[in-house]
C-alpha cells in the first residue's frame, strides 16, 4: 500500500504560505463609477477577501502534521491488525486495538475571529481526494463535519457518514438507514471507513457539546473513534469549551491545542485594515489614516467579522443615502444602525482602549471629514475626552450626547 502522506501537496512556509491562501477578489477603481445597483452588487466581495494571518499560518501547519501523521497509518500492518480488532469490537467482542498515536487536538476562540475560515483555505491547500492504482483506493485528507446542535453521537455518526458518502459517492448512510444495526455497530462501521478513507477529521462547533446533557456523552463517543478508527480529530469551538475539558484528565489531554482570541491593535490587523480599506465602491475614494484606524479596532474589538461588516455597511449606506463617502461619519452610522446586537460586547474595548497621549487636535483632511459632527467622530477615536468636550462646546453640540456616542455617560 502506499504511503499517502508522501501525495499530499508540499508543506508551505513563509511568503510562499502567505501567497498561496490570500484570496483577493478582483477590484478596480472603475467599479466606483458604476450605477449604485452593480456597485452594491460588487461591494458584497469585501466578504470573499481573505488576508493571512499568523493564526492562518497557525492552523494551516497544524492540520498538515495532523493529517500527515493519519496518513503515513493508512495500509501498513497495524493498521490492518486495527481494522479486525475494531470489526470484532462492534460485533460485541472486546477491544484489543495497537498503539497508533493517534489523538486529538482543539482550536478554541472567540466567535468572529475567523477560524472556520482559515481551516477551510488551509483545507484547500491540502489538495483533493487522493487516488492510487495499485491497489486502488481512495482518502479523503481533511473530512470536516458540525456537531450536531442537540449534541446527538447518533447525528454526529450520520454526518460523517454523509459526507464519506458525497466525497466518495459510495451509500454507506443508505445501508445503515435500512439496515437493523445497533448503536455500537454504527460506531464501529464509522471507525472502519474513518480509518480506511479518511485522513483528519474536524469536528466545528463543538461547544454545543456543553449546552446538552448529552454532551459529555458525545465527548466520549469522540474519543472512543480516536481510539478505534487510529485517525486524527481536530475539535473546533468557542471558549465556553475550556471548563467542560478541564472537566477530566483524559478530557483535557485530548484537548490541547491553540487557542486564539481577538486581534491586537498591531501591524497585523493594520495590514488587514488597509487591504480591506482598498474595496471602496462609494463614488469619492477615502483615504485610511491612522485615526481610522483606531477607531475601527476600537468599535470591532479586534474582531475580523465585525470589521468587514462595518466597512461593508458603511459602504451601502453610503450608496443607499447617497452621501457616496466612507468617512467617520458613514462608520458611525453604520456602528449605531446595524450592529446594535454587538454593542454590549464591543464597549468595553473602547472604553479601555490608550488614546493617544498628543494634547494638540491634529490636522483633518478635509476630503474625508468635511463636516463639524465628522471631526468630532474622528477626535473621540484620537484624542482626550476634554478635546471632544471642547470641540463640542465650540461647534455648539450637546456635550452629554457628544460623549455618549464614544462612551458610557450616566447622567446624575
Amino acid at each position: 500500500m502506499a504511503d499517502f502522506s508522501k501525495l499530499l501537496p508540499p508543506l508551505l512556509v513563509g511568503k510562499e504560505l502567505s501567497d498561496s491562501l490570500s484570496c483577493l477578489p478582483e477590484y478596480s477603481s472603475d467599479f466606483r463609477s458604476l450605477s449604485s445597483s452593480d456597485r452594491l452588487m460588487k461591494l458584497t466581495d469585501l466578504y470573499r477577501v481573505f488576508v493571512p494571518t499568523s493564526m492562518s499560518a497557525e492552523i494551516y501547519h497544524k492540520l498538515y502534521m495532523m493529517t500527515s501523521m493519519s496518513l503515513r497509518q493508512k495500509g501498513n500492518v497495524s493498521s490492518i491488525q486495527q481494522l479486525n480488532a475494531t470489526y470484532k469490537w462492534s460485533h460485541g467482542g472486546e477491544f484489543h486495538g495497537v498503539a497508533t498515536g493517534a489523538t486529538s487536538a482543539t482550536i478554541i476562540g472567540n466567535s468572529g475571529i475567523g477560524k472556520t475560515s482559515c481551516i477551510q483555505y488551509a483545507v484547500e491547500k491540502l489538495g483533493g481526494i487522493i487516488e492510487v492504482d495499485k491497489p486502488y483506493h481512495k482518502v479523503i485528507p481533511v473530512l470536516m463535519v458540525s456537531c450536531p446542535f442537540d449534541a446527538s453521537y447518533k447525528g454526529l455518526l450520520c454526518q460523517i457518514l454523509i459526507s464519506i458518502d458525497e466525497a466518495l459517492d459510495t451509500a454507506f448512510y443508505e445501508k445503515v438507514g435500512k439496515g437493523k444495526m445497533n448503536s455500537q455497530q454504527v460506531l464501529g462501521l464509522v471507525c472502519q471507513l474513518c480509518h480506511l478513507y479518511v485522513g483528519t477529521l474536524i469536528v466545528d462547533e463543538i461547544q454545543f457539546v456543553i449546552e446538552h446533557k448529552s454532551g459529555k456523552q458525545l465527548y466520549m463517543m469522540i474519543l472512543q473513534l480516536i481510539n478505534t478508527s487510529c485517525i486524527n480529530v481536530l475539535l473546533v469551538g468557542t471558549n465556553e469549551c475550556i471548563d467542560f475539558f478541564k472537566q477530566a484528565p483524559q478530557m483535557a489531554r485530548r484537548s490541547v491545542g491553540l487557542q486564539y482570541g481577538p486581534m491586537e491593535y498591531d501591524d497585523e490587523f493594520r495590514r488587514v485594515c488597509q487591504t480591506l480599506f482598498r474595496y471602496q465602491y462609494i463614488k469619492n475614494e477615502a483615504i485610511l489614516t491612522e485615526g481610522m484606524m483606531n477607531w475601527l479596532y476600537e468599535h470591532s474589538a479586534g474582531v475580523l467579522s465585525s470589521l468587514v461588516s462595518l466597512l461593508h455597511d458603511a459602504q451601502e449606506m453610503a450608496i443607499l443615502k447617497g452621501r457616496e463617502t466612507l468617512g467617520i461619519e458613514s462608520l458611525t452610522d453604520a456602528y449605531n444602525n446595524r450592529m446594535k446586537m454587538l454593542h454590549g460586547y464591543i464597549a468595553p474595548a473602547k472604553i479601555t482602549s490608550t488614546l493617544p497621549k498628543t494634547t494638540q487636535i491634529k490636522e483633518m483632511d478635509e476630503a474625508i471629514l468635511p463636516s463639524p459632527s465628522e471631526k468630532l467622530a474622528y477626535i473621540a477615536a484620537t484624542e482626550k475626552i476634554t478635546e471632544i468636550v471642547a470641540v463640542a462646546v465650540r461647534d455648539h453640540e450637546d456635550v452629554v450626547k457628544a460623549l455618549q456616542k464614544y462612551v458610557t455617560v450616566v447622567e446624575l
